[in-house]
């Protein structure tokens, strides 16, 4: 059922006028091809799931030619419907127009499974290759579809390199196979990619990782470690998501449209401030990234695109945004992540969020693992039996 909420929020309008694609900033990946830096984002609220179609259609009409999809947001389908009905209706001359970047799920990182689920993506999407393909999480924790932030699945575990290996290896077989142009991943941690680094051939290296990143929560540290290993960063929650799902909202966010210096900064050009946050994502660090974001109006469609084809910002007004370290200029960075990833928790965690993303919990074996995970069963037995 349609509530008036979401209707409100989706407006499709035929008379703006497209952008020309050929004006988006684009970015060489270190295997060669160029990459949109403007993703459109095809994750969805719950609200925003019957409008998928028709907005990615609106928006492959308004110029957009990056489309980020993924097996986990459930709607490949649809999204394959919107390019088939993008090239019957003439907005491009067939799929090979777009670059689509998709993700292998947590469920499929079993060996056996990458390929057939990668299989799945292309007939969804109805291409015969896919331009981009990330492996969504570093470990293979899943979680119901639409579950609340406080589901558990008890069988998750941390990061096993050993393991990850083994589905990464399937990933470059269908790299080579020509199923796959260029390979990446997702939310990976400065350690978690140092392994990967240390035990791939240089034809087999990621060439892309996507992440969080948002004026409030902006990972320079982590975005230039990545870049100087040669993969390019593109981030997701780029606007905040406003409209992201329950579970991954908390009374301990900010948003990031509502920042004041967004605010004053869309005041003084005369702009959204999700312009603001669009073109700051696409300037900073000397244009060498992208984002992803979604939209259901076409007139924010369009704008949000906008801000991959020209220079809106100053490098003054960057450095409000990004500073430089300085008391002088702060910046307005405030650690503010949105997806904390609490579904993924491995009893181990201990229910501590922040063990997702700080490295205190990688193991090389699924062995080290055991004996980890033995001695913290028996830590909890003590304190379970002489705590009142």
């Amino acid at each position: 059922m349609k509530t008036n909420q979401a209707i409100e929020q989706v407006c499709f309008d035929k008379t703006i006028e497209p952008i020309d694609p050929a004006m988006v900033h684009q970015v060489k990946l270190p295997s060669g091809p160029i990459m949109p830096v403007a993703a459109f984002g095809t994750f969805h609220s719950d609200w925003a799931q019957d409008y998928m179609k028709d907005a990615t259609l609106e928006a492959i009409r308004l110029g957009w030619r990056h489309i980020d999809t993924a097996r986990a947001y459930e709607n490949e389908e649809v999204v394959g419907q919107a390019i088939r009905e993008a090239i019957h209706e003439g907005y491009i001359s067939s799929a090979d127009d777009l670059f689509i970047t998709g993700k292998l799920w947590n469920g499929h990182m079993s060996p056996k499974d990458v390929a057939p689920a990668l299989d799945s993506t292309l007939k969804a999407l109805g291409v015969d290759k896919i331009d981009m393909y990330l492996n969504h999480w570093p470990w293979p924790n899943v979680h119901t579809p639409g579950c609340a932030g406080d589901h558990r699945n008890p069988d998750a575990v941390p990061y096993i390199h050993e393991e990850f290996m083994e589905t990464w290896s399937e990933i470059v077989k269908l790299k080579k196979a020509g199923k796959i142009i260029n390979i990446g991943t997702s939310n990976h941690t400065k350690k978690t990619m140092e392994l990967l680094l240390r035990d791939v051939s240089d034809d087999e290296r990621p060439v892309c990782n996507q992440m969080e990143m948002h004026p409030l929560f902006q990972q320079t540290e982590l975005r230039r470690y990545f870049e100087s290993e040669g993969i390019v960063c593109t981030g997701y929650m780029s606007l905040g998501s406003p409209k992201r799902p329950g579970r991954d909202t908390f009374k301990e966010h900010r948003a990031d449209l509502l920042d004041p210096v967004i605010q004053s900064m869309a005041t003084e050009l005369g702009v959204s401030p999700a312009r603001v946050a669009l073109s700051w994502a696409v300037q900073r660090e000397n244009k060498s990234g992208g984002f992803v974001a979604m939209a259901t109006r076409s007139g924010w469609i369009s704008e949000n695109l906008k801000a991959a084809t020209e220079d809106l910002l100053t490098s003054e007004q960057i450095l409000r945004i990004s500073g430089d370290g300085t008391d002088a200029n702060s910046g307005i960075d405030a650690n503010n992540r949105l997806i904390w990833g609490q579904v993924f928790l491995w009893p181990e965690a201990d229910g501590d969020w922040r063990i997702l993303w700080d490295d205190s919990q990688v193991f090389e074996t699924r062995e080290k693992y055991m004996t980890y995970k033995a001695a913290w069963q028996a830590y909890m037995n003590v304190k379970q039996e002489t705590t009142l």
